[in-house]
């Protein structure tokens, strides 16, 4: 068995100054691929980040909803005690209005 050599290996027809081009294809090949490996990098980052606040801003919008709907069952209670209280205003007016009437009847005696 043959053990063949890492990198570029040239033939015996191949011209050295090919090799050289070769090689600095490669280098260039490497560069970029490492550059691409840090753009990856940096995306998986961005993307991670981003998932975070998708996720604090779900969780504020889930607080918010919750407040929302505390806020609406006070102000139905507030709305019942208003409309209770305005019964009793009512009653309160017809009562004086009563006694009012009779204070008038009273006084014409």
């Amino acid at each position: 068995m043959k053990k063949k050599k890492k990198g570029v290996q040239m033939n015996k027809k191949e011209d050295p100054s090919e090799r050289i081009l070769l090689k600095e294809a490669i280098r260039d090949i490497d560069k970029e691929l490492t550059r691409l490996d840090k753009d990856k990098d940096y995306l998986k980052k961005q993307i991670s980040e981003i998932d975070t606040k998708v996720g604090d801003s779900q969780n504020l919008e889930k607080e918010l909803q919750e407040k929302i709907a505390k806020l609406l069952e006070r102000e139905a209670r507030l709305n019942e005690k208003k409309k209770n209280t305005q019964v009793k205003t009512d009653r309160l007016v017809d009562k004086l209005s009563k006694i009012k009437k009779i204070k008038s009847e009273m006084v014409d005696v």
